[in-house]
């Protein structure tokens, strides 16, 4: 069996005529790869964002909040939400970030067996991210985020990167009366 050779282009042909006397050797083949949906949002400034999985609603911050005595200052208070009664958390305290001065906005958060509302201060988007894109977080990641981020997204090489948070881990350790 012997390949029929190809002809090259002639010195003084168009990109276009080079094209296509390639022939058809060369096929795009798309590959699906696997993604992950992220909230991304604001808190304190930084971009961090949470698995779409653990986000169950997205709540306007103007959403009424009853102050609970008692309650450890990462609890905000507790909101009413369809008949349902959920507690709404600050994640700056066991972040290690400052106190935001805005509303924002608040997510529905799953993880560690419970279910809780987080405030947040902008929501970014919600989006698909290849796997691939998520990166092991570096040591230098400061040690009060080391317990919490899972993995570190970087869009280009002018953002800053995203921290990819674990909903069981910070809900967990709310539990456990840290922040």
């Amino acid at each position: 069996m012997t390949d029929s050779p190809r002809t090259a282009p002639e010195a003084n042909a168009t990109f276009a005529q080079a094209f296509n006397a390639r022939g058809d050797e060369t096929a795009i083949v798309e590959v699906d790869e696997p993604s992950q949906q992220v909230v991304l949002f604001q808190l304190s400034g930084q971009p961090f964002a949470l698995p779409g999985q653990a986000v169950s609603e997205i709540l306007k911050g103007d959403t009424p909040v009853y102050f609970v005595p008692g309650l450890p200052d990462s609890t905000e208070g507790v909101i009413h939400l369809r008949g349902q009664i959920e507690s709404l958390i600050t994640l700056q305290p066991l972040l290690g970030l400052a106190p935001s001065q805005t509303d924002g906005m608040m997510l529905v958060v799953k993880g560690a067996g419970i279910r809780s509302a987080v405030r947040i201060d902008q929501l970014q988007d919600v989006c698909e991210l290849p796997i691939s894109a998520l990166k092991t977080p570096p040591d230098t990641l400061p040690s009060a985020l080391h317990p919490y981020v899972s993995a570190l997204w970087q869009s280009d090489d002018t953002q800053r990167a995203t921290a990819l948070l674990d909903p069981d881990a910070l809900l967990q350790a709310y539990l456990q009366g840290l922040g």
